[in-house]
Formats: C-alpha cells, sequence, structure tokens
C-alpha cells in the first residue's frame, strides 16, 4: 500500500458532540437565570389563583362586579401623548359603562365606591378565613367585563375594590371583552 493511503485512515478528528452539548446547556442555564432574576424584580400586584385542589371545597359566598358596556366609545387618534410626548394608538372617546353589584346597579364609578364602602362596612356580609380559623373576612369579589368593557374599565374596578378595602380579588371570564362590531 502507499504511505499516503496509510495517513489518512490514521487521522485524529476531535469529537466535538460534547462541547455543543455542554455550549447548549450553558445557553439555556443563562437564559433561564436572566428571567428569572429580571422577573423577581418587576413590581407586580395580580390576583392569587386559586388552582385545583385533590379535595372537594365548599362553597364560598362571592361579590360579583359585572362591567357591562352602555356605549362603545369612538376611536379618537392620536399622534402622541399631550403631557408625555410618547406615541399614543387611539383612546375611546363617549365610552360609557354601568356597574351590576349583584341586584344592584350602579351608574357610575362614584356609586360603585359608595356601595362596595357599603358591603365592606357590614358586619352580616362576611365571610369565614380559611387561613385563620376562627376568624372572617370580606367577600371575596370577582370582577366581570362583559362585551364593549375594556381593560381600563376592569383596572378601575379593581383598583376601587381594593382602595376600599377588599383584599381577595379575581377576574371572571364574563362574556368577552371585543368591542361590539
Amino acid at each position: 500500500m502507499h504511505p499516503a493511503a496509510l495517513a489518512d485512515d490514521n487521522d485524529v478528528k476531535p469529537d466535538m458532540t460534547a462541547m455543543i452539548d455542554c455550549v447548549f446547556l450553558m445557553i439555556v442555564f443563562f437564559i433561564c437565570l436572566d428571567f428569572r432574576s429580571l422577573e423577581a424584580k418587576l413590581p407586580a400586584w395580580l390576583p392569587r389563583d386559586h388552582g385545583a385542589a385533590r379535595k372537594p371545597m365548599e362553597p364560598l359566598e362571592q361579590l360579583s362586579i359585572r362591567i357591562v358596556c352602555d356605549r362603545f366609545g369612538e376611536r379618537e387618534h392620536q399622534a402622541t401623548h399631550p403631557t408625555s410626548g410618547r406615541p399614543r394608538r387611539h383612546r375611546l372617546q363617549d365610552h360609557r359603562v354601568h356597574f351590576e353589584v349583584g341586584a344592584t346597579v350602579c351608574a357610575t364609578i362614584a356609586d360603585l365606591q359608595h356601595e362596595l364602602a357599603r358591603i365592606g362596612a357590614d358586619p352580616g356580609l362576611r365571610v369565614p378565613d380559611r387561613e385563620q380559623p376562627g376568624a372572617s373576612k370580606r367577600l371575596p369579589v370577582v370582577i366581570e367585563p362583559l362585551t364593549g368593557a375594556v381593560y381600563d374599565d376592569a383596572v378601575r374596578v379593581a383598583d376601587l375594590a381594593r382602595h376600599v378595602g377588599f383584599d381577595d380579588i379575581t377576574f371572571g371570564a364574563g362574556r368577552g371583552a371585543l368591542a361590539p362590531r
């Protein structure tokens, strides 16, 4: 045999598989580490998820606040925000909603605040606190935005309920939040 043919068979080639695996794992590690550290730094108050439980839970009274759209506003396009100068997509002009707290209808946000304050002050409308046996707390609030309600409507109701003193606030599915066509 020719000596050059023997040299080709005996060439040593490094195995790159281990190095590729190591680099891939380092990329995954640093991506996960970066997101975890950023997530911990973001201040956010979000409603708690009760999740699925293995044992059945006894029914708990809830205060339902429905946001009903009376008139979906007209979109007013603005190039920039008047005070900050940041770009703005649109704002709803003449957008009107009313609120239903159980069977009570509140025409304005001030009426809703008055009704929530009344309910919160009533000692007969308290429920047992599952986290502290023997104690009671205010009713849990479920906010249900119906068709035509926008994000701002739901946030105003959640902020108002929190301001009045309700701590356990969740969001119900409602019937959708899309604007009527």
